[in-house]
C-alpha cells in the first residue's frame, strides 16, 4: 500500500512540475503522449503558443500550416497572418491537416480531443500546455530540439530568466500589496485560479488573489463574495473587451474599492494568457501600471 500511494504522489508531482519533458530520448507531454526526440522538419501547429516560441527561437521554417484564431492574432502577426491554415483551435480538419503530410502536430488542451483523429492515422502530436513561467521556459526548450535550434533556445531562456530574475526583484523591493481578481467572464463572473498563469502573475506581482481557496479552476463569484472580499482591483481579459463589460455587469461591482477608485483594467488576452515568454514582458509593462494602484 505504501507503494502505490507513492507511485500516485510522484505521478501528481511530475504532472504539475513539467509540461513537456525528454525521458530516454522521446519528447512526452503531460498527458502521455509521446515523440521521438529529434528535429521535425514538418511541423503543424495547432497552438497560438507554440507558434509564437517557433518565431522567438527562429525556427519558424519548420511550420507547414497553423489554426486560424480569427479574433485574437498570432505574433509577430506580420508574418502569420499569411501562413497556411488547417481549421481553427476549436475545430481542426482533418482533410487540411492531411494536405500538408506534417512530421509532427502540436495541439493544444482545446484540441486535445483531435489527438484520437490523428493517432487512428498514425500522425506524431503532442499537447503544448503552461500554466507556470516555468513551464514557459521548459516548454521552450523543447521547441529548441524541434526545430534543431537549442543554441538559440538556450541564449533566449538564459535571458528570459535573468529578466525574471530581475523583475522579481524590483516587486520584492516595492511590492505591490493590493486585493484583486483576474476575470475570465462576467457573465457569470468566473475568476482565473492561483493555480493558473493569471493566478501565477498575481502572485508574482504580490497581487492577492480574490480566488484563493475556491474549488475549480475558474470559479464563479457570488456578488455576496465579491463584497466581501472588495477588491483593489479587477483585470479583464478573454472575452471581456472593456471596463464597462465588468462594471455594468454587477451592481455589486461599483461598491467594491475597484469600482469605486475606477481600478478596473483590461488585458489583451494574447498578451498575458498564451503561455509564451513573452508573458514575461508584459509581466513588466503590467507591473509599472499597477504600482500606482491604491
Amino acid at each position: 500500500m505504501k507503494r502505490v500511494i507513492t507511485l500516485i504522489f510522484t505521478i501528481l508531482i511530475s504532472n504539475l512540475v513539467y509540461a513537456l519533458k525528454i525521458e530516454n530520448d522521446f519528447i512526452i507531454d503531460s498527458r502521455g503522449n509521446k515523440i521521438v526526440k529529434k528535429e521535425y522538419k514538418k511541423v503543424l501547429i495547432l497552438d497560438p503558443a507554440a507558434v509564437e516560441a517557433f518565431y522567438l527561437i527562429g525556427g519558424e521554417n519548420n511550420i507547414v500550416a497553423i489554426a486560424d484564431t480569427a479574433k485574437n492574432p498570432i505574433w509577430p502577426q506580420e508574418k502569420t497572418k499569411d501562413l497556411p491554415k488547417a481549421g481553427t483551435i476549436m475545430k481542426p480538419s482533418v482533410e487540411q491537416v492531411l494536405m500538408y503530410s506534417p512530421d509532427l502536430v502540436i495541439l493544444n488542451t482545446m484540441s486535445e480531443s483531435f489527438g484520437e483523429s490523428l493517432k487512428a492515422r498514425k500522425l506524431n502530436f503532442i499537447i503544448n500546455e503552461a500554466n507556470s513561467f516555468e513551464q514557459i521556459l521548459n516548454n521552450l526548450e523543447i521547441y529548441g530540439v524541434i526545430t534543431g535550434k537549442e543554441e538559440n533556445t538556450d541564449r533566449l531562456i538564459d535571458s528570459y530568466n535573468l529578466k525574471l530574475k530581475m523583475i522579481k526583484e524590483k516587486i520584492a523591493e516595492k511590492p505591490l500589496k493590493i486585493k484583486g481578481g483576474f476575470l475570465f467572464s462576467t457573465s457569470p463572473m468566473m475568476v482565473f485560479s492561483p493555480n493558473s498563469l493569471p493566478g501565477q502573475i498575481f502572485d508574482t506581482l504580490g497581487i492577492e488573489n480574490i480566488a484563493k481557496g475556491l474549488p475549480g479552476g475558474r470559479p464563479i463569484l457570488s456578488p455576496e463574495f465579491l463584497l466581501a472580499e472588495n477588491p483593489d482591483i479587477l483585470v479583464g481579459s478573454m472575452a471581456i473587451k472593456n471596463k464597462n463589460d465588468i462594471l455594468n455587469s454587477n451592481p455589486v461591482v461599483k461598491q467594491t474599492k475597484a469600482g469605486q477608485k475606477g481600478n478596473i483594467m483590461i488585458i489583451e488576452s494574447d498578451k498575458i494568457l498564451r503561455g509564451t515568454p513573452r508573458v514575461i514582458d508584459a509581466l513588466e509593462e503590467l507591473y509599472k501600471e499597477l504600482s500606482n494602484v491604491k
